[in-house]
Protein backbone atom coordinates (compact mmCIF):
# COMPACT_ATOMS: atom_id res chain seq x y z
CA UNK A 1 0.00 0.00 0.00
CA UNK A 2 2.98 2.50 0.98
CA UNK A 3 4.65 1.67 -2.21
CA UNK A 4 1.39 2.39 -4.27
CA UNK A 5 0.98 6.06 -2.67
CA UNK A 6 4.53 6.63 -3.25
CA UNK A 7 4.27 5.87 -7.17
CA UNK A 8 0.98 7.90 -7.22
CA UNK A 9 2.55 10.87 -5.32
CA UNK A 10 5.18 10.35 -7.86
CA UNK A 11 2.82 10.69 -10.98
CA UNK A 12 0.79 13.43 -9.60
CA UNK A 13 4.05 14.96 -8.96
CA UNK A 14 5.62 14.13 -12.67
CA UNK A 15 2.09 15.53 -14.35
CA UNK A 16 2.44 19.14 -12.31
CA UNK A 17 5.83 19.60 -13.05
CA UNK A 18 5.03 18.66 -16.69
CA UNK A 19 1.93 21.12 -16.80
CA UNK A 20 4.08 23.58 -15.34
CA UNK A 21 6.61 23.19 -17.84
CA UNK A 22 4.21 23.50 -20.38
CA UNK A 23 3.53 27.14 -22.62
CA UNK A 24 0.41 28.55 -21.30
CA UNK A 25 -2.20 28.80 -24.39
CA UNK A 26 -2.08 31.62 -26.34
CA UNK A 27 -4.65 34.31 -25.84
CA UNK A 28 -5.84 35.29 -29.63
CA UNK A 29 -4.48 38.05 -31.52
CA UNK A 30 -6.46 41.43 -31.17
CA UNK A 31 -7.18 42.44 -34.51
CA UNK A 32 -8.24 45.15 -37.12
CA UNK A 33 -12.02 43.92 -36.41
CA UNK A 34 -11.47 43.69 -32.92
CA UNK A 35 -11.94 47.39 -32.34
CA UNK A 36 -14.41 49.87 -32.15
CA UNK A 37 -13.46 53.78 -33.30
CA UNK A 38 -15.42 57.01 -34.03
CA UNK A 39 -14.66 59.22 -36.96
CA UNK A 40 -16.23 62.39 -39.46
CA UNK A 41 -18.39 62.46 -41.77
CA UNK A 42 -17.32 64.20 -45.28
CA UNK A 43 -14.13 65.19 -43.33
CA UNK A 44 -13.08 68.02 -45.06
CA UNK A 45 -15.81 69.87 -45.15
CA UNK A 46 -16.02 73.81 -44.58
CA UNK A 47 -19.27 75.98 -43.85
CA UNK A 48 -20.40 77.15 -46.93
CA UNK A 49 -20.24 81.13 -47.81
CA UNK A 50 -23.24 83.06 -46.53
CA UNK A 51 -24.10 83.93 -50.31
CA UNK A 52 -23.82 80.20 -51.33
CA UNK A 53 -26.03 79.19 -48.15
CA UNK A 54 -28.74 81.62 -49.12
CA UNK A 55 -29.25 80.83 -52.58
CA UNK A 56 -29.43 77.03 -51.79
CA UNK A 57 -32.07 77.78 -49.09
CA UNK A 58 -34.11 79.91 -51.19
CA UNK A 59 -34.53 77.28 -53.19
CA UNK A 60 -34.61 74.07 -50.64
CA UNK A 61 -34.47 74.72 -47.33
CA UNK A 62 -34.31 71.10 -45.92
CA UNK A 63 -30.69 70.86 -47.73
CA UNK A 64 -29.60 73.97 -46.25
CA UNK A 65 -30.40 72.39 -43.24
CA UNK A 66 -28.36 68.85 -43.32
CA UNK A 67 -25.85 70.96 -45.02
CA UNK A 68 -25.20 73.30 -42.36
CA UNK A 69 -21.99 71.68 -40.51
CA UNK A 70 -18.12 72.09 -40.73
CA UNK A 71 -15.23 70.20 -39.68
CA UNK A 72 -12.24 71.10 -37.91
CA UNK A 73 -8.77 70.81 -39.91
CA UNK A 74 -8.01 67.14 -40.71
CA UNK A 75 -4.69 66.62 -38.53
CA UNK A 76 -6.77 68.73 -35.84
CA UNK A 77 -9.71 65.68 -35.99
CA UNK A 78 -7.04 63.00 -35.85
CA UNK A 79 -5.76 65.03 -32.69
CA UNK A 80 -8.67 64.38 -31.43
CA UNK A 81 -9.29 61.04 -32.10
CA UNK A 82 -10.68 60.63 -35.27
CA UNK A 83 -9.67 57.30 -36.53
CA UNK A 84 -12.29 57.59 -39.76
CA UNK A 85 -12.43 59.72 -42.32
CA UNK A 86 -14.70 60.38 -45.77
CA UNK A 87 -13.31 62.05 -48.52
CA UNK A 88 -15.09 62.60 -51.64
CA UNK A 89 -13.19 62.63 -54.50
CA UNK A 90 -14.01 64.54 -58.22
CA UNK A 91 -12.22 63.06 -61.39
CA UNK A 92 -10.22 65.86 -63.06
CA UNK A 93 -7.77 64.13 -64.84
CA UNK A 94 -6.59 67.42 -66.92
CA UNK A 95 -7.45 70.25 -64.14
CA UNK A 96 -9.11 73.16 -64.30
CA UNK A 97 -12.72 71.11 -64.58
CA UNK A 98 -14.33 72.32 -61.62
CA UNK A 99 -12.62 75.67 -61.34
CA UNK A 100 -15.40 77.52 -62.94
CA UNK A 101 -16.16 80.78 -60.73
CA UNK A 102 -13.26 79.77 -58.75
CA UNK A 103 -9.94 81.36 -57.78
CA UNK A 104 -8.59 78.73 -56.11
CA UNK A 105 -5.14 77.42 -58.07
CA UNK A 106 -5.42 74.33 -56.91
CA UNK A 107 -8.65 73.53 -58.64
CA UNK A 108 -6.19 74.17 -62.19
CA UNK A 109 -3.64 71.24 -61.57
CA UNK A 110 -4.49 67.63 -62.82
CA UNK A 111 -5.78 65.26 -60.21
CA UNK A 112 -8.36 64.23 -57.98
CA UNK A 113 -10.53 66.87 -56.60
CA UNK A 114 -12.42 66.96 -52.78
CA UNK A 115 -15.28 68.58 -52.95
CA UNK A 116 -18.98 67.67 -51.56
CA UNK A 117 -20.84 69.58 -54.27
CA UNK A 118 -18.69 71.03 -56.93
CA UNK A 119 -19.82 75.10 -58.13
CA UNK A 120 -22.06 74.91 -54.90
CA UNK A 121 -21.48 73.15 -51.25
CA UNK A 122 -17.46 73.45 -52.52
CA UNK A 123 -15.39 74.60 -49.45
CA UNK A 124 -12.98 72.23 -48.14
CA UNK A 125 -10.01 72.27 -45.69
CA UNK A 126 -7.78 70.62 -49.08
CA UNK A 127 -8.61 71.23 -52.63
CA UNK A 128 -6.98 68.24 -54.13
CA UNK A 129 -6.66 64.43 -52.93
CA UNK A 130 -3.09 64.66 -52.29
CA UNK A 131 -3.34 67.71 -50.35
CA UNK A 132 -5.40 65.66 -47.79
CA UNK A 133 -3.16 62.38 -48.04
CA UNK A 134 -0.32 64.40 -47.40
CA UNK A 135 -1.83 65.62 -44.43
CA UNK A 136 -3.14 62.21 -43.02
CA UNK A 137 0.25 60.11 -43.85
CA UNK A 138 2.30 63.19 -42.20
CA UNK A 139 -0.13 62.70 -39.71
CA UNK A 140 0.71 59.05 -39.29
CA UNK A 141 4.04 59.19 -39.25
CA UNK A 142 4.41 61.36 -36.18
CA UNK A 143 1.94 59.33 -34.38
CA UNK A 144 3.14 55.62 -35.40
CA UNK A 145 1.14 53.42 -32.85
CA UNK A 146 -2.84 54.85 -33.96
CA UNK A 147 -5.00 52.13 -34.68
CA UNK A 148 -5.36 51.54 -38.39
CA UNK A 149 -7.69 54.07 -39.83
CA UNK A 150 -10.41 54.08 -42.70
CA UNK A 151 -10.52 56.30 -45.09
CA UNK A 152 -13.61 56.47 -46.85
CA UNK A 153 -14.36 57.25 -49.91
CA UNK A 154 -17.50 58.36 -52.01
CA UNK A 155 -16.82 58.97 -56.15
CA UNK A 156 -18.53 61.63 -56.95
CA UNK A 157 -20.69 62.22 -60.14
CA UNK A 158 -23.31 64.80 -59.08
CA UNK A 159 -22.98 68.47 -59.32
CA UNK A 160 -24.97 71.32 -59.34
CA UNK A 161 -25.15 71.48 -63.06
CA UNK A 162 -27.02 75.49 -62.92
CA UNK A 163 -23.71 76.54 -61.73
CA UNK A 164 -21.05 74.84 -63.76
CA UNK A 165 -19.91 71.50 -65.95
CA UNK A 166 -21.92 68.29 -65.48
CA UNK A 167 -19.61 65.73 -63.37
CA UNK A 168 -16.82 63.54 -64.80
CA UNK A 169 -17.81 60.20 -64.82
CA UNK A 170 -15.91 57.29 -63.01
CA UNK A 171 -14.88 54.15 -65.51
CA UNK A 172 -12.03 51.77 -65.10
CA UNK A 173 -9.44 53.62 -66.14
CA UNK A 174 -10.71 56.86 -63.94
CA UNK A 175 -10.41 54.25 -60.65
CA UNK A 176 -6.81 53.04 -62.04
CA UNK A 177 -6.20 56.68 -61.78
CA UNK A 178 -7.54 57.04 -58.42
CA UNK A 179 -5.44 53.94 -57.07
CA UNK A 180 -2.40 55.19 -58.63
CA UNK A 181 -3.14 58.49 -57.21
CA UNK A 182 -3.32 56.63 -53.82
CA UNK A 183 -0.41 54.60 -54.03
CA UNK A 184 1.88 57.28 -55.28
CA UNK A 185 0.80 59.69 -52.15
CA UNK A 186 0.95 57.15 -49.52
CA UNK A 187 3.72 55.04 -48.56
CA UNK A 188 3.19 51.02 -49.17
CA UNK A 189 4.34 50.41 -45.69
CA UNK A 190 1.53 52.27 -44.14
CA UNK A 191 -1.15 50.93 -46.51
CA UNK A 192 -3.27 47.84 -45.54
CA UNK A 193 -4.49 46.35 -48.75
CA UNK A 194 -7.33 43.53 -50.30
CA UNK A 195 -4.52 41.27 -51.27
CA UNK A 196 -3.05 41.56 -47.65
CA UNK A 197 -6.03 40.22 -46.47
CA UNK A 198 -6.93 37.94 -48.64
CA UNK A 199 -3.19 36.24 -48.98
CA UNK A 200 -3.53 32.37 -50.43
CA UNK A 201 -7.63 32.20 -49.92
CA UNK A 202 -9.74 32.28 -52.94
CA UNK A 203 -11.40 35.27 -51.84
CA UNK A 204 -11.46 37.84 -49.84
CA UNK A 205 -15.00 36.72 -48.22
CA UNK A 206 -13.20 32.98 -47.83
CA UNK A 207 -10.22 35.15 -45.60
CA UNK A 208 -12.21 37.42 -43.83
CA UNK A 209 -14.84 34.61 -42.79
CA UNK A 210 -11.19 32.76 -41.39
CA UNK A 211 -10.67 35.61 -39.44
CA UNK A 212 -7.59 36.95 -41.24
CA UNK A 213 -7.86 40.68 -40.75
CA UNK A 214 -4.36 41.67 -39.59
CA UNK A 215 -3.63 42.07 -35.81
CA UNK A 216 -3.63 45.18 -34.59
CA UNK A 217 -0.38 44.28 -33.42
CA UNK A 218 1.19 44.54 -37.23
CA UNK A 219 -1.57 47.05 -38.76
CA UNK A 220 -0.82 50.14 -36.04
CA UNK A 221 0.19 53.43 -37.42
CA UNK A 222 -1.23 52.12 -41.01
CA UNK A 223 -4.39 53.12 -43.23
CA UNK A 224 -6.93 50.97 -45.48
CA UNK A 225 -9.68 52.82 -48.09
CA UNK A 226 -12.74 51.74 -48.29
CA UNK A 227 -15.28 52.59 -51.39
CA UNK A 228 -18.97 53.45 -50.43
CA UNK A 229 -20.45 53.40 -53.84
CA UNK A 230 -23.78 51.46 -55.34
CA UNK A 231 -23.64 48.08 -57.01
CA UNK A 232 -22.44 49.30 -60.41
CA UNK A 233 -19.85 51.88 -59.55
CA UNK A 234 -18.16 49.01 -57.53
CA UNK A 235 -18.95 46.46 -60.48
CA UNK A 236 -16.57 49.05 -62.89
CA UNK A 237 -13.74 49.20 -59.70
CA UNK A 238 -13.46 45.85 -59.56
CA UNK A 239 -13.69 44.92 -63.19
CA UNK A 240 -12.90 41.16 -63.83
CA UNK A 241 -11.28 40.22 -60.49
CA UNK A 242 -12.72 37.65 -58.55
CA UNK A 243 -12.34 40.15 -55.54
CA UNK A 244 -9.92 42.84 -55.29
CA UNK A 245 -6.58 41.51 -56.43
CA UNK A 246 -4.02 44.53 -57.33
CA UNK A 247 -6.69 47.11 -55.71
CA UNK A 248 -6.29 49.71 -53.14
CA UNK A 249 -10.05 49.89 -51.57
CA UNK A 250 -12.04 47.13 -49.79
CA UNK A 251 -15.57 47.75 -51.50
CA UNK A 252 -19.38 48.63 -50.20
CA UNK A 253 -20.99 45.16 -51.39
CA UNK A 254 -23.25 42.45 -50.28
CA UNK A 255 -21.89 40.36 -47.44
CA UNK A 256 -22.62 36.95 -50.24
CA UNK A 257 -19.92 38.53 -52.77
CA UNK A 258 -16.17 36.88 -53.26
CA UNK A 259 -15.24 41.07 -52.43
CA UNK A 260 -17.22 41.09 -49.15
CA UNK A 261 -15.03 42.41 -46.41
CA UNK A 262 -16.24 45.80 -45.80
CA UNK A 263 -19.63 47.14 -45.39
CA UNK A 264 -21.66 50.50 -45.19
CA UNK A 265 -24.74 50.36 -43.15
CA UNK A 266 -25.49 53.56 -42.62
CA UNK A 267 -28.69 53.16 -40.15
CA UNK A 268 -27.90 51.26 -36.94
CA UNK A 269 -31.49 52.12 -35.60
CA UNK A 270 -33.13 49.75 -38.64
CA UNK A 271 -30.31 47.82 -39.39
CA UNK A 272 -29.37 46.76 -35.72
CA UNK A 273 -29.57 43.75 -36.30
CA UNK A 274 -28.36 43.14 -39.48
CA UNK A 275 -24.84 45.49 -38.23
CA UNK A 276 -24.41 42.78 -35.20
CA UNK A 277 -24.79 39.83 -37.07
CA UNK A 278 -21.66 40.79 -39.61
CA UNK A 279 -19.85 42.07 -37.59
CA UNK A 280 -19.85 38.98 -35.37
CA UNK A 281 -18.93 37.16 -38.88
CA UNK A 282 -16.29 39.45 -39.35
CA UNK A 283 -17.17 41.65 -41.42
CA UNK A 284 -15.73 45.67 -40.69
CA UNK A 285 -18.73 47.88 -41.15
CA UNK A 286 -19.10 51.70 -40.70
CA UNK A 287 -22.18 53.11 -39.50
CA UNK A 288 -23.74 57.07 -38.54
CA UNK A 289 -23.97 57.88 -35.30
CA UNK A 290 -26.16 61.45 -37.34
CA UNK A 291 -27.16 62.62 -40.51
CA UNK A 292 -28.07 65.69 -41.96
CA UNK A 293 -28.15 67.12 -38.73
CA UNK A 294 -31.58 65.81 -37.61
CA UNK A 295 -30.15 64.48 -34.52
CA UNK A 296 -27.69 67.15 -33.38
CA UNK A 297 -30.99 69.75 -33.89
CA UNK A 298 -32.95 67.56 -31.72
CA UNK A 299 -29.83 66.83 -29.25
CA UNK A 300 -30.97 63.03 -29.42
CA UNK A 301 -28.46 60.37 -28.89
CA UNK A 302 -30.85 57.26 -29.63
CA UNK A 303 -28.68 56.59 -33.11
CA UNK A 304 -25.56 57.26 -31.55
CA UNK A 305 -26.51 54.90 -28.82
CA UNK A 306 -27.58 52.22 -31.41
CA UNK A 307 -24.58 52.59 -33.84
CA UNK A 308 -22.06 51.63 -30.31
CA UNK A 309 -24.42 49.01 -29.34
CA UNK A 310 -24.06 47.60 -32.57
CA UNK A 311 -20.31 46.70 -32.79
CA UNK A 312 -19.84 48.51 -36.01
CA UNK A 313 -15.98 49.11 -36.12
CA UNK A 314 -16.16 52.39 -37.95
CA UNK A 315 -18.67 55.09 -36.58
CA UNK A 316 -18.95 59.17 -38.61
CA UNK A 317 -20.47 61.65 -37.06
CA UNK A 318 -20.47 65.27 -38.25
CA UNK A 319 -20.16 66.23 -34.27
CA UNK A 320 -17.24 65.65 -32.99
CA UNK A 321 -17.14 68.37 -31.21
CA UNK A 322 -20.43 70.00 -30.07
CA UNK A 323 -21.66 72.52 -32.24
CA UNK A 324 -22.30 75.87 -30.48
CA UNK A 325 -26.02 75.80 -31.24
CA UNK A 326 -26.53 72.30 -30.11
CA UNK A 327 -24.46 72.07 -27.46
CA UNK A 328 -25.59 68.54 -25.47
CA UNK A 329 -25.18 66.44 -28.88
CA UNK A 330 -21.33 65.09 -29.12
CA UNK A 331 -19.77 62.01 -30.46
CA UNK A 332 -17.11 60.17 -28.48
CA UNK A 333 -16.30 56.91 -26.89
CA UNK A 334 -18.00 56.47 -23.61
CA UNK A 335 -14.14 56.08 -22.51
CA UNK A 336 -13.01 58.85 -24.10
CA UNK A 337 -10.33 57.19 -25.93
CA UNK A 338 -9.50 57.13 -29.72
CA UNK A 339 -10.52 53.38 -29.94
CA UNK A 340 -11.90 50.74 -27.46
CA UNK A 341 -12.69 46.51 -27.40
CA UNK A 342 -15.29 46.18 -29.64
CA UNK A 343 -18.11 45.66 -27.62
CA UNK A 344 -20.11 42.86 -29.40
CA UNK A 345 -16.74 40.86 -30.74
CA UNK A 346 -15.68 40.92 -26.66
CA UNK A 347 -12.19 38.98 -27.68
CA UNK A 348 -10.54 37.90 -24.82
CA UNK A 349 -7.73 39.59 -23.23
CA UNK A 350 -8.79 42.96 -25.22
CA UNK A 351 -7.82 45.72 -23.38
CA UNK A 352 -9.61 49.53 -24.64
CA UNK A 353 -6.15 51.52 -22.84
CA UNK A 354 -3.67 49.05 -24.90
CA UNK A 355 -5.43 49.66 -28.23
CA UNK A 356 -3.54 52.62 -28.38
CA UNK A 357 -0.18 53.08 -26.45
Amino acid sequence: MIARALLLAAAAAAATAAAAAAPAPQAAPVRLNDIQVVGTHNSYKQAMAPAVAAAIRARDPGLADALDYAHRPLAEQLDHGARTLEIDVNYDPDGGYYARGSDDPDLRVPGFKVLHMAFSDAATSCTRLTQCLKIIVDWSAAHPNHVPIMLMFNAKESADQAHGNPPLRFTEAAFDALDAEIRATVPRRMLIVPDDVQGRYATLRDAVLAGKWPALAKARGKIFFALDEHAEKVAIYRGKRRSLEGRVFFVNTDEASPAAAYLTINDPVAEHDRIVRDVKAGFVVRTRADADTHEARAQDATRLNAALASGAQYISTDYLWADPRFPRYRVSLPSGAPARCNPVRALAGCRTELLEK
